[in-house]
């Protein structure tokens, strides 16, 4: 699990600069989002892993802060569709604008950075 949680966090941090590149590089924008949910998707399978083997360990092997390691999990999970997602109010409204890929970036440094500090928790 740890060294699949590493490569995850060194996908998330290459998606990053990706997408860093794509605020310069226009064409690289659409295929560093659809890079991104596919990415949160992966995210979410390794969570959804880890907190099945919580769930199985027995008191021993678990972490020694559980409020601490759920908070990373969720963390995990909600930061990239928290910081990327814009509500639309009114069905009429015009589609909102896409948000920044320095956004995107930084919630993709963020989410890795959660990865790590989830396995390290355990």
């Amino acid at each position: 699990m740890t060294l699949f949680a590493w490569s995850l966090a060194a996908a998330l941090v290459l998606l990053a600069v990706a997408a860093a590149v794509s605020t310069r590089v226009t064409s690289l924008d659409r295929p560093v989002r659809l890079a991104t949910y596919a990415a949160e998707g992966v995210v979410v399978f390794f969570v959804v892993a880890d907190l099945g083997l919580l769930l199985r360990a027995g008191s021993a092997d678990r972490p020694d802060s559980m409020v601490t390691h759920l908070g990373y999990a969720l963390a995990a999970v909600g930061l990239v569709p928290a910081l990327t997602m814009r509500p639309n109010a009114v069905d009429d409204a015009p589609e909102p604008e896409p948000v920044s890929g320095w956004v995107v970036a930084v919630a993709l440094l963020a989410v890795a950075v959660c990865v790590v500090r989830l396995v390290q928790t355990r």
